[in-house]
Order: C-alpha cells, then sequence, then structure tokens
C-alpha cells in the first residue's frame, strides 16, 4: 500500500477529513494555529499508530482508544518527536541522551594523566585493565591499584568511574554529585532584631527557650567570652553568632577557639546550632516528600563551594587528556568539542593512538550528527530545563539518525522552533535521510523553506478553531 489513508476523521475541529497521504515521503501538515493540523497529526495519526501496533503485538491497549475516524488503512508504528522534553530534571543535560560523556569517560580513563596524589609527579597512562566495559557497573569489584613510577606509592587505576558525578568514586563528596548544596535561610530561622528570650529563633517555643538559653549561656562559659541573651540577636558578637547558627562544633565556630576542645555534653554548652540542626533533620527525612516540601521554605540552594557546581571531586577534576580536563571538554560547544577531537587524533601516537581509536571513532560519529542537526552551539552541561522545544527534538533527531530504523511513522513538532535560518538546510537534510532510509516523514511546520523543501504539502484551513479542520489543499509543493 503506498498511501495512508484517512476516511471521515472527526475529532475535534476535523470536520469529516479524507485524506490520502503518500507513504515513505517527507510530508508537511501546514495552516494556522488551531486549523487541526496537530490533531490529525498527534492525536489521530500517531496515537493510531500506537494502538496498532499495540493490538498486533497482543498488548492490552487500554486507554488508547480509536480515534473518531471511519477507517485509517497503511499505518505504520509511529513515532513522535513532539515539543515535551523527555527528562525536566535540572540533573539532567545534553551530554545524557548524547552520550557522548560517556565516551569521553572512557577516554579519560584510558588516556588520562595525573598528578600523583603522594609526591604530586605526573602520572602517565598505563594502558592496563584494557577491559574497560562493564567495570563502571562493578562496585563490589576490589580497586586495583599501580605503583607510582617517581615514589612507588599505590595509585588507584582510572575507571569511567571516576568521571561519574553518579559514582562514589568520581562524585564530589560534599555535594556528593549534585553541584549544588542546601543551605539554612538564616533569615527565616532568626529575627536578628529580637533578644533569644523575646522570640530571635522563630521555631523555638517558651521551653525551648528556656533549655537552650541554659546550653547557650553554659557554652560561653566554657569558652570564656560574653554573651547577652537579653540582647537583640544583631547585637551579638561573631563568635556568639556562629555559636548559634553553627554549634559548638562547627568549623565556623571553632576558627575562634582553635585550642579549647568542645564541651563534652550538652548542658555543658555543646551547642548544635539552629542552622546545623535544621540541616540534619533534613539529612535524616530526605526520604520523606511532604517533610521536604515543607522544609524548602528554610533552605536555600548554593552552587557547592568545593567542586564550583561541576559535581566532580578534585582528583577527577585534575586529570587531563591532551591539556584538557573533562569539565573543560563539557563546557566546549559541540562544534568546538569536534574541533578538539581531531586534533586529539592528529596528537596520539603509538599506543595511545590505537587505545584511542575505536572510541574517537564512535565520538566523531555522535559529534557529527548533532552538528548536523543544528545542535552544534550547545554544550554537553547545558540543563535540559533551559532547552527550547526545537532543541530536545533536534537531539532526539541526532539519535534517531544513529538507529537506522526503516518502514515507521515519524511525526515532528515545528522541530525550526529556536533554530538559526542558516540551520535550516541542514535539518530539511536530515528529514530527507530519515526518508530515504524508508520512513515516512510528517512534520508540522510554519517555516516556508521546510515547506518548499517536502514532497507532499496538506494545508489545513481555511481558518482557525472552528474556522478550520478542513483541508484547503494538498499535493506537492508546486502544485499549491
Amino acid at each position: 500500500m503506498s498511501d495512508i489513508t484517512i476516511h471521515n476523521a472527526r475529532l475535534h475541529n476535523l470536520k469529516n477529513v479524507t485524506l490520502a497521504i503518500p507513504k515513505n515521503q517527507l510530508v508537511v501538515l501546514t495552516g494556522l494555529s488551531g486549523s487541526g493540523k496537530s490533531t490529525l497529526g498527534f492525536d489521530i495519526l500517531l496515537m493510531e499508530g500506537i494502538r496498532q501496533y499495540m493490538e498486533a503485538l497482543g498488548m492490552v491497549t487500554f486507554g488508547v482508544s480509536r480515534p473518531p475516524v471511519d477507517e485509517i488503512s497503511g499505518l505504520s508504528p509511529a513515532i513522535a518527536i513532539d515539543q515535551r522534553l523527555t527528562n525536566n530534571s535540572p540533573f539532567f543535560n545534553v551530554a545524557a541522551p548524547t552520550e557522548i560523556y560517556t565516551y569521553l569517560r572512557v577516554l579519560f580513563a584510558r588516556l588520562g594523566r595525573r598528578p600523583c596524589p603522594h609526591c604530586g609527579q605526573p602520572i602517565p597512562p598505563t594502558f592496563a585493565g584494557d577491559d574497560w566495559e562493564g567495570a563502571d557497573d562493578s562496585p563490589a569489584a576490589p580497586e586495583a591499584t599501580f605503583l607510582c613510577p617517581h615514589c612507588g606509592q599505590p595509585v588507584a587505576e582510572l575507571t569511567m568511574a571516576h568521571f561519574s558525578f553518579n559514582k562514589p568514586e568520581g562524585a564530589c563528596p560534599t555535594c556528593t554529585g549534585l553541584g549544588t548544596v542546601h543551605q539554612a535561610d538564616l533569615t527565616r530561622l532568626v529575627d536578628e532584631s529580637k533578644s533569644i528570650p523575646n522570640g530571635a529563633v522563630r521555631d523555638w517555643n517558651a521551653p525551648f527557650v528556656a533549655y537552650n538559653s541554659g546550653v547557650l549561656e553554659a557554652a560561653a562559659a566554657h569558652y570564656g567570652f560574653l554573651l547577652d541573651l537579653s540582647r537583640p540577636v544583631s547585637d551579638f558578637s561573631p563568635a556568639a553568632r556562629d555559636l548559634l547558627y553553627y554549634g559548638a562544633e562547627s568549623p565556623r565556630f571553632r576558627r575562634h577557639f582553635p585550642d579549647i576542645e568542645p564541651p563534652a555534653t550538652v548542658r555543658g554548652g555543646r551547642f548544635e546550632g539552629v542552622a546545623t540542626a535544621l540541616l540534619r533533620r533534613y539529612a535524616e527525612r530526605i526520604q520523606d516528600a511532604e517533610y521536604r516540601d515543607k522544609m524548602a521554605a528554610y533552605l536555600v540552594t548554593d552552587i557547592c563551594p568545593d567542586c564550583g557546581g561541576t559535581r566532580l571531586r578534585p582528583e577527577s577534576r585534575a586529570v587531563t587528556v591532551a591539556g584538557q580536563d573533562i569539565v573543560a571538554l563539557t563546557r566546549l560547544s559541540l562544534a568546538d568539542l569536534g574541533g578538539w577531537l581531531v586534533g586529539l587524533r592528529a596528537a596520539l601516537r603509538g599506543d595511545e593512538a590505537s587505545v584511542a581509536e575505536p572510541v574517537l571513532n564512535d565520538l566523531d560519529v555522535r559529534v557529527a550528527r548533532l552538528v548536523e542537526a543544528g545542535a552544534g552551539y550547545l554544550t554537553l552541561e547545558r540543563d535540559s530545563p533551559s532547552l527550547s522545544a526545537g532543541e530536545a527534538q533536534r537531539l532526539r533527531l541526532a539519535s534517531l539518525l544513529g538507529a537506522s530504523l526503516t518502514g515507521l511513522l515519524f511525526v515532528f513538532d515545528e522541530p525550526t522552533i529556536g533554530l538559526h535560518d542558516r540551520d535550516t538546510h541542514r535539518l530539511i537534510a536530515i528529514l530527507r535521510r530519515l526518508r530515504d532510509l524508508g520512513n515516512t516523514v510528517l512534520v508540522i511546520e510554519h517555516d516556508l523553506e521546510v515547506i518548499a523543501a517536502a514532497d507532499y504539502v496538506v494545508d489545513f484551513g481555511p481558518g482557525a478553531g472552528k474556522h478550520g479542520g478542513r483541508v484547503v489543499a494538498a499535493g506537492a509543493p508546486g502544485e499549491i
């Protein structure tokens, strides 16, 4: 069957639309917003393609109902490339779906140079433990070591895990690989214009005020500084403020009295600190979503002071390949990263070249696809929520090229959104490549260049809403 045929489609504002769409072609559905093109493309063709495929596999299609159409024939299994992000988490970035960072981790594990943690002298790659595949997923395996060629001390072999912020070997110990840390919002905890007895600490009731006042006064006596609790907190000395906020055992307070050990007991002055106590309770109940939401008002999120938001531990950030650390590479645009890979390949010799060859081949292909898809200006560290709908679609489009799928129906939702005019021809070339693999490529689009490049165009209208829902024209671009 050479066409997808629809008889009397009447969903939403569609008015008994009957249409034949040529298969294995680049087809553009266009028209005013609200004219019915998305209804036909997504709500009818896509969903019915999914439903029929599930039904053919004997799967339950509950929740995927048949659209109000007399008949649809010639459909293929359908894949949507729409404007919804696959993951809107701030910890999900361009590196994840492209898998480029995974290959960079392989590269750094095999070619990385780093200073010895004992003597500081540079250690070249050893090429030991050549079976790197699977090492990243075996946390129970003992850590392999070798002797530093300069000082003879044992040094851990580099693995992919050392460059993953999801693994203990690579994650920054301060932020546990999140790149951010929670700090107490001191202004929400304490009203510094008030004294402790008059309710300066907002969360303390009368019994708490009485008990903690005694602990604070005991701490002041232990360390030998003046603490007048009848004064507003704003009048406290720096040491008294640090004691109130961070506690007797905190580095912030102990810097004032480095030679005095903290009190042995709470009643003796071992005060925890209002901010420290808040963060402890938050950590203890981190799995309790209701409690997290309740405490969110008392917390602020800051960039991790130790890793600077990179999420990796210092030892991992110190490893370099061709003079670049892995964090610096994630901050390059994909186009510039491709250039760096070309330079790296030219610079490698001997064992390094042979070891890196298969990894570089895969990296070159993946980066080239993304650049071809018009995503060459993106960086690997770019957060997922900051991507436009068009950018997210182009990342998925690049991955589809690598899969070389055939015999499918692809439905795109305005993939030119956020794309510079000069890159539209690249997008068109990729859509045509998908078509040439033997797929039907259906694009909902307003861009005139994409419309002109289509094999077949369906124009919906004549207006929007109740004034639309009809096929105004259908045929090759030159015909309509």
